[in-house]
């Protein structure tokens, strides 16, 4: 008898394998968006903070939105079994990730602005002083990389497609 006969039923259909390791894959891509659910209802709060009390009335939506759509990254899509409540809580996540880029990339930009608008041409750091800012010639400090806003934009846009193909790993093909 050959090895193959002696292979356990689900490992000689290719197709439950595929089928297997994507759901493996998309549990990954699933626990990293409830990761970022957490953070956001962590940093929703926290982002008031950094404005001092000072900001403009946008941060306070912005926070609220931002815990808004943590609490949408950490729901568990994967129980709710009624087909009508899945759809409806499927449209909502589409639409509040659409809207989370516009408010992280309308952030990005105030910011930008705002710093623009109160630049004064500040000294580089002394020698062995850490700069939050990249400095790349004499005319003064340069705007950082968003690079957190990046990485949130990313992980948000990918969590609609993560939890559609979670309840429906067969429509990926």
């Amino acid at each position: 008898m050959s090895a193959a006969t002696h292979s356990p039923p689900s490992l000689s259909l290719p197709g439950q394998e595929t089928v297997a390791y994507r759901r493996r894959e998309l549990a990954l891509a699933r626990s990293l968006g409830v990761g970022v659910g957490i953070f956001l209802l962590v940093w929703g709060p926290l982002s008031l903070s950094r404005w001092l009390g000072t900001g403009p009335f946008w941060t306070k939506i912005e926070a609220v939105f931002d815990v808004f759509y943590g609490l949408l990254l950490v729901l568990p899509y994967s129980r709710v079994h009624s087909t009508k409540i899945w759809r409806r809580l499927m449209g909502v996540l589409l639409v509040a990730s659409i809207l989370f880029v516009f408010v992280l990339v309308f952030d990005v930009l105030y910011v930008a602005n705002l710093y623009v608008e109160n630049a004064d041409p500040a000294p580089p750091p002394a020698a062995g002083e850490k700069a939050l800012y990249v400095y790349t010639d004499d005319t003064g400090p340069k705007l950082p990389l968003p690079v957190l806003n990046c990485a949130l934009v990313f992980l948000a846009l990918m969590q609609t497609p993560v939890v559609y193909f979670s309840r429906h790993p067969e429509k990926m093909d």
